[in-house]
């Protein structure tokens, strides 16, 4: 008798169990009818930006130079990029200085500044010759500055644009980049 008690309760639970999982499907397969209960478009939240996920970040961006170095401490973000061969152009390094600046600022929460440094190479000597350096902060570049930089192609800077990133150009820059 006790365990005919038993036996009920369990098949009762049981029972409860699949009707309140047939409930549910089905209120789901009703939101995903109904077009404002669907998600149209969802941004990419911006994450904290870590020593373990600083390589997986940077690994991604589509960026024309490669990188020689980067560092992250208190939210200062140094990065240079190395200018290797004579078929560089100055559109590259505005593209992958852009392309840094989005990645530090409108991808990651916890970046303030980016330090930003372009280096030529020499492959006989090993020796390294700056080019040009940034000093770009959070709160001093708009997406429309952003967007110029990006479709800047081989002309030089606007004063503007320098002052707002604190950019330093170098003679060899200058020499090799601008006289073009």
């Amino acid at each position: 008798m006790y365990g005919k008690i038993v036996f009920r309760a369990v098949l009762l639970a049981m029972s409860c169990a699949m009707l309140w999982a047939a409930i549910s499907s089905l209120g789901d397969s009703q939101t995903e009818q109904m077009p404002y209960a669907t998600t149209v478009f969802a941004g990419q939240k911006p994450v904290r930006l870590t020593e373990d996920n600083l390589v997986d970040g940077l690994s991604v961006l589509p960026l024309p130079l490669p990188l020689a170095k980067v560092d992250l401490n208190a939210g200062i973000l140094s990065v240079d990029l190395k200018v290797m061969d004579e078929e560089s152009s100055t559109e590259q390094v505005y593209r992958g200085m852009a392309e840094l600046i989005s990645f530090a600022f409108e991808h990651t929460s916890n970046v303030d500044q980016l330090l930003l440094r372009v280096l030529a190479e020499d492959r006989w000597l090993g020796t390294r010759y700056l080019l040009i350096a940034a000093d770009v902060r959070r709160n001093e570049i708009s997406t429309e500055e952003l967007s110029g930089l990006r479709d800047i192609g081989d002309g030089p800077l606007t004063e503007d644009l320098q002052s707002r990133m604190h950019v330093t150009q170098t003679q060899l820059w200058k020499s090799r980049f601008l006289s073009e």
